[in-house]
């Protein structure tokens, strides 16, 4: 396989992992295990989309729990519930823009739960 390709199918399993991060942390999990052994950029950049997906997900919970458990302040659960989903997904797309193009890719906030090798 030529370096070209190999290069090409690296970025495109890191794009992949940004991409999909829009709908949760499930399948870059699956990107991270499955190339964490032979493709450092694809691995590194699937273990940014995990952790940036978690944290999106665990805001989302918590503006559940305030539009549930907060009676006069519900509505701001409400609105993050709404705005949350549409930051992430932003944040995701561009990620995978960034990668596609073979550069690292970076989101405001992350906490490191899978470990990038940073």
């Amino acid at each position: 396989m030529s370096q070209s390709s190999l290069e090409s199918r690296d970025t495109a399993m890191a794009a992949a992992a940004h991409f999909t991060a829009v709908v949760g942390p499930l399948v870059p999990l699956l990107i991270w295990l499955a190339r964490r052994k032979d493709d450092p950029f694809a691995t590194r950049e699937a273990a940014k989309a995990v952790n940036f997906s978690l944290v999106a997900l665990v805001l989302f919970a918590l503006a559940t729990l305030v539009r549930i458990l907060v009676p006069l302040v519900g509505f701001v659960g409400t609105l993050a519930q709404w705005v949350v989903p549409i930051v992430a997904a932003y944040f995701c797309i561009q990620g995978g823009r960034v990668a596609r193009r073979g550069t690292p890719a970076s989101y405001p906030y992350q906490f490191k739960v899978v470990k990038t090798n940073d």
